[in-house]
This record gives structure tokens, sequence and C-alpha cells, in this order.
């Protein structure tokens, strides 16, 4: 009789892909060594175990387990969402997560994908008939005991604001440092006194871009180096620490556990002298009613009328001090913001012959009636109110007879050579002068400027383009046309004028809106 032996088949046991979360909720120094050791313990834990392939190790430094968003967390997710992991290990629930509903719909979503969490010290799996039920008591139980601590935490900050004496951070202040007793500070006295100097500009009513400007003049630096901006003089000059005193719960930390400024929701309790203050109390009142003011002033309401001379009896006789142009008018603010006038040649385009200058409305109308025609220079390193002057048109000529900024010189064969010389190529009309916004000489096609585009589509040319043209006799026929997008001249000369083009009434130029005119030869 034979026997056969049938060997029993060796079913191989399926590795799992384990991964490990870790987390401390502080950054302090004994924390990241504690962030360190929770990686090694999970780390050896995984790779020495034959049944484990190791998947990955996910943490958050110094993240509280109250936020929704954490960076190691939601990256575990994603990677459990890819299928990566069979399974998470981690310390506690504590550890996963401090509320919990983020605990259950975690663990929820990843049983869904056939992923377990393993809580070590509950020596619990998510994958367990009970798991669920008793992760529900035991994150439940966390909570309470975060919420606990939380209440007891804000019953000592409570103590310590109702008793005055709180724990500052008044050593990131500019001027300040921690002092060698607890929650104290002292001056720094080389930073005291740039910040003395600018509260004393800003009483002074400076602005503060001619703060900044003097500021650097001076070498004046922030912490690190970096020179001072806007903001930094605007934050010092509102900051109460700078003369003694101090304003406690100016920020609280919400239910999603991020920092918020109070803006009401809690009480907040001002402390006076609270510490040695850099500036005297009436330099900082001082300061602030200066900035009050001209901060009142800037944003004050103007009625707006029809911009005529009845209106505004100022209105053509306000003049450049540098250039002599007379300044234009301009809404800076919508609405009922102030009329301000600037003076054209501010553009960019002419800023190598004026430096440029504005005047608010509220400065025009703080001088006397002004009668005629006056010329207004500004000083940018003088207080506010004393940065604008002016002039009459009597005394700017006689200083600046020289200065090559006087009225423009007379449009005469004697200053042009090309006087009388100078047509239209397309319609044979002659090249008229003109004044462009910001005072340069252009000249422009008689036809197009009198019988519009239906007539002639006419030429524009500058006057550096036309100083171009050859000294020659004869008359010149100039057109404009673009090249690669760019503007380009020509020119053709004959030696009789032109014969200009006659203007034709007809429909078309009845609807294009040409007005009608006697054309002559």
């Amino acid at each position: 009789m034979n026997v056969t032996v049938i060997k029993p088949k060796v079913v191989q046991k399926e590795r799992l892909r384990v991964a490990a979360y870790c987390r401390v909720s502080t950054d302090h120094a004994d924390q990241e060594t504690s962030i360190e050791n929770q990686i090694d313990y999970y780390q050896n834990l995984i790779q020495e175990n034959p049944d484990y392939d190791f998947a990955g190790i996910y943490y958050d430094h110094g993240v509280s387990g109250y936020k929704k968003k954490r960076p190691g967390f939601e990256k575990m997710m994603e990677a459990a969402r890819e299928g990566k992991m069979d399974l998470i290990m981690t310390k506690s629930i504590t550890r996963f997560a401090r509320n919990t509903e983020t605990v259950l719909k975690a663990t929820r979503e990843l049983k869904e994908l056939g992923i377990g969490v393993f809580f070590e010290l509950q020596n619990m799996n998510t994958l367990s008939q009970e798991g669920e039920l008793l992760m529900t008591i035991y994150a439940a139980f966390a909570q309470g005991e975060s919420e606990s601590n939380a209440e007891l935490a804000k019953m000592t900050w409570k103590r310590y604001f109702s008793e005055g004496n709180p724990p500052t951070c008044l050593e990131r202040v500019y001027g300040f440092r921690a002092g060698k007793k607890k929650r104290t500070v002292e001056i720094v006295p080389k930073e005291a006194k740039i910040v003395r100097q600018i509260f004393e500009w800003l009483r002074d009513d400076y602005d503060t871009n001619t703060i900044l400007r003097m500021c650097q003049k001076a070498g004046y630096k922030k912490r690190g180096g970096k020179d001072f901006a806007y903001q930094d003089i605007a934050r010092m000059l509102h900051n109460v620490s700078y003369k003694g005193d101090y304003i406690m719960q100016k920020t609280f930390i919400n239910e999603d556990g991020l920092s918020r400024v109070n803006t009401g929701q809690l009480p907040k309790y001002y402390v006076e002298n609270h510490h040695p203050a850099i500036v005297s109390r009436e330099l900082w009142e001082e300061a602030n009613d200066v900035y009050k003011k001209r901060m009142e002033e800037k944003n004050m309401k103007y009625p707006r009328y029809p911009i005529t001379e009845e209106n505004y009896p100022y209105k053509n006789k306000l003049h450049c001090g540098y250039c002599g142009e007379k300044m234009h008018y301009t809404y800076r603010w919508p609405n009922e913001g102030p009329l301000g006038f600037f003076c054209p040649r501010k553009i960019k385009a002419d800023q190598g012959r004026c430096p440029g200058l504005y005047i608010p409305q509220r400065v025009v109308e703080s001088w006397p009636e002004i009668t005629e025609n006056i010329y207004i220079k500004k000083d940018p390193d003088k207080p506010v109110h004393e940065q604008f002057t002016y002039c009459t048109e009597k005394e700017w000529l006689k200083e600046n007879k020289k200065s090559g900024y006087l009225e423009r010189v007379p449009y005469t064969q004697e200053n042009f050579w090309f006087y009388k010389r100078i047509f239209c190529a397309s319609c044979g009309w002659p090249l008229y002068r003109r004044k462009t916004y910001v005072g340069r000489d252009i000249f422009v096609c008689g036809g197009n400027a009198k019988h519009k585009k239906a007539f002639c589509k006419g030429v524009t040319i500058p006057l550096k383009v036309m100083q171009r043209l050859p000294k020659k006799d004869g008359y010149f026929l100039l057109m404009e046309e673009k090249i690669d997008g760019k503007k380009n001249y020509r020119y053709s000369c004959q030696k009789e004028v032109p014969e200009r083009k006659k203007f034709v009434r007809s429909e078309e130029t009845e609807s294009s809106g040409v007005l009608p005119g006697v054309v002559g030869s």
C-alpha cells in the first residue's frame, strides 16, 4: 500500500505597513528633546518588528492638539488617503488630538480606508469592536482635562491682571530689554535716545517721510540693522509703553487655539506707571495730539462745486515756484475729498526740468485772500505747517530772470528756422505749434485740428523731432507711420508751397460731427 504524504502549505503572513505620529505642544528646548526621543522610539520599534514595514514618522513640533490644521498631521492623513500605510501608532489619544471632534472624525475616516490607529497608553486599536466606544470615552476625558487646565491658566492670568502685575513682552519693544528680575524691563540708552528724538520730531509737526529721511541721515537703525519704515513710526507713536504705561490683554487665544486681537471680546486692563518711561507723559501726549490734528485735516470733507473762478477765486492764480508753470487741479480722494493743485511738469518725462509740486486745498485756503498770481515752493525738510511758502509774480520774475523757465519762446522766424515751412503730407495744411498738458511743444496738422479725422488723420510731431530736419531751402511735407509698433517720421521737400486739400461737405462728414468751414488753397 502506497501512502502519499501531502505537506501543509505555508501561508506567509502579510507584513503591515506601519507609520507613527508624534507631537509636542511647545517649542521649548526640553520639548525638542522629547520629540526627538519619540521619533527614535517609534522608528526602532517599527523597524525591529519582522511583521512590520516602516511607513514613515509624522510629527508636529510646537503645535497645540486643539488646532485642526497641523502640518505633520495633515501630511499623515494625505498619505493615508493615498494608501501608503495600514496602521498608525501613537503614544496616546492626547498626542493624536486634544478635542473629541478631531479624534473621532480622523479615526473614522481612517477606519473607512481600512487603516487602524493604535494608542499605546490606552492599549487600544480603532479597528477592534470596542475600540471606538473606548476611544470616545478617553477622548472626552482628555478634552475635559485640557479645558480644565486652560481655565486654570486663564484664572492665573486674570489674577496677574487684577494685581496689575502682568507678565510682559516689553523686551521685544524697541528701546527696552528684559530686566534682571523676573517680569521686569530695563531701558536701552542708545535706543531710548532715538525714540525720544522721533517723538520730538512728531511733536514739532514733521511728517513721517521727513522723519524717515532724517533717521537715515542721522544713521538711526532698527534692531538688526534695517532702516525704519513708515509703520514703525506709526506703531511707536501710539505705543503707551514709551510713557511708562501698559495695556493688558490686548490679544487672546480663541477656541481654535489661535491668537487674536482683542477688539472687545474680553476686558482690557490699563496700568499706569508700570515700568520706567522713555519719553515724558507730556511729550507723548503732545506728539499724539499733533498727529491726530493732522489726520483730521487730511480726512476733512469738502463740498464739491463746479471748478470755476467764482467758486475757487485762486484757481488760475497758482503757479509752480520752480518752473513758473500754472498749476492744475485734481481730486486725490474720492467722494468729498479736498481739491489739490499740482505742477504738470511733475510728470516723469519732465522731472529733470522741475522737481514737481503738490499743494492741498486746505493749505491754499489757510492763506490770506489771493488777488494776484503767486508762485509756490515746498521745503519737505521743514515741519508740515511751514513747508509751503509763496511770493508774488513780480518777486518771482526778479529772482528767476535767468532760470530758463519764463514764458515760452515766441513762434517766429527768428526763433524757429522752419517757421511757416512745415506741412502735413496727407492734406497739405500747415503744422501749427501747440503746447501739451505737461508743457512741451508739439506741431499738429491744421486740417485735422479744424475738420477732425474724417478730413485728415493728421500728424503730431514733437519739437525735438522737428529740430532734426536738415536746414535747407524749400517746404517740408511730414508724415507719421508705425514700424514694429513704434512711431517713425518721414519727410519730403519741395520748392513750392503745397496745395491744401479742400474740405467738401457730405453726409459722411455730417454724421461724423465734422464742422463745416471755408477752405482756401
